[in-house]
């Protein structure tokens, strides 16, 4: 649906066109090999890696960055009663925070993390990350391809530091 309005400044008329917004499309799952991937990059880079004949893992750890816990005092927070909206004491339980990357293999020491959309999670998600690695003493090379070109050079890289050509 279009939307057009029109407002005039200085004997200028202005068309402000506007769309409907509409939301982030999911990625669509893929299955190959009996594996259910996440995403068509997903997908590719698994497929580049064998190619290359580089060994990783598939969603093969997952790090918990931050444990779960029981805030000690009391928290108070919008929610709702018989389904009216209110301001209620809450659960003072707080979930744990775990990362899980695309692909990993720590014995050749790299993370691969396709990621064709950074929703608004992932910067904050990915730096803990990276935190936990820092403070765990952790050195493995982190890669963030977005594209297939991407995920193509992120293979090269990996070639080329471990001297497989």
């Amino acid at each position: 649906m279009i939307l057009r309005a029109f407002f005039i400044q200085k004997n200028i008329i202005y068309s402000d066109m506007r769309r409907k917004k509409r939301g982030h499309s999911k990625a669509k799952k893929h299955k190959f090999n009996g594996i259910e991937f996440a995403s068509g990059l997903e997908l590719y880079c698994y497929q580049a890696l064998k190619r290359a004949k580089i060994p990783a893992h598939y969603e093969g750890k997952t790090f918990e960055l931050l444990p779960a816990f029981k805030y000690p005092g009391t928290l108070m927070d919008r929610g709702t009663t018989k389904g009216a909206k209110c301001f209620k004491e809450k659960s003072s339980h707080v979930r744990s925070i775990s990362y899980t990357p695309d692909f990993i293999n720590l014995d050749k020491g790299f993370i691969i993390e396709t990621k064709g959309f950074r929703n608004e999670s992932f910067p904050m998600r990915f730096k803990l990350f990276k935190w936990y690695l820092f403070k765990n003493g952790f050195d493995y090379d982190l890669y963030i391809p977005s594209t297939k070109a991407e995920v193509d050079a992120t293979i090269k890289k990996i070639i080329e530091r471990d001297g497989i050509l």
